[in-house]
């Protein structure tokens, strides 16, 4: 997939169902196995069925790929996730909240909250995101308002930014 763009058929070819997308996202933050986020230990996790989460043998404590991140607590599927991250990487102009909450069958709170959440992950060094989604020419919020255009001093004209030499401030 590297180079081309993920076609909507190959999107649903890699995410038939909720076990598939969760199984991406944690090889995606894990490649090694599983990180315990209280102690720390690599690959020393059970997986319990019947909660869907990881049980650490080291310190007892239970854990899931969203713990530590954006998604942390979310009571949406892992499915949901991968579709929204889909739909708002794969629209150029950005998506609507409004939009995304149709698309989704979710309400526009939830979906508002949902794009603020993929976004702040788009804007940090993500380790859930890294590789794996790249963005060009999307635009995420809203466009710039004008400013209003600084007062002339005198007839001198306009105040021109300035900038700091390295070794003057």
């Amino acid at each position: 997939m590297t180079g081309t763009a993920l076609t909507l058929r190959a999107f649903h070819d890699l995410f038939p169902d909720e076990d598939a997308a969760r199984a991406w996202f944690e090889r995606a933050r894990w490649p090694d196995g599983p990180i315990c986020p209280v102690c720390g230990c690599v690959n020393r996790a059970s997986w319990l069925r019947t909660i869907r989460r990881w049980q650490c043998t080291a310190c007892n404590r239970q854990f899931s790929v969203t713990a530590g991140t954006p998604m942390h607590r979310t009571h949406l599927p892992m499915l949901t996730w991968a579709q929204a991250i889909y739909l708002i990487v794969a629209s150029s102009k950005g998506i609507s909240a409004v939009k995304l909450s149709e698309m989704l069958g979710v309400s526009y709170e939830t979906a508002w909250h949902l794009g603020h959440r993929i976004r702040a992950m788009m804007a940090e060094d993500s380790p859930l995101l890294s590789n794996l989604a790249e963005i060009d020419k999307t635009h995420a919020g809203a466009p710039p308002q004008k400013r209003a255009k600084p007062e002339r001093e005198g007839g001198v004209g306009r105040t021109l930014p300035y900038r700091f030499l390295p070794g003057t401030a």
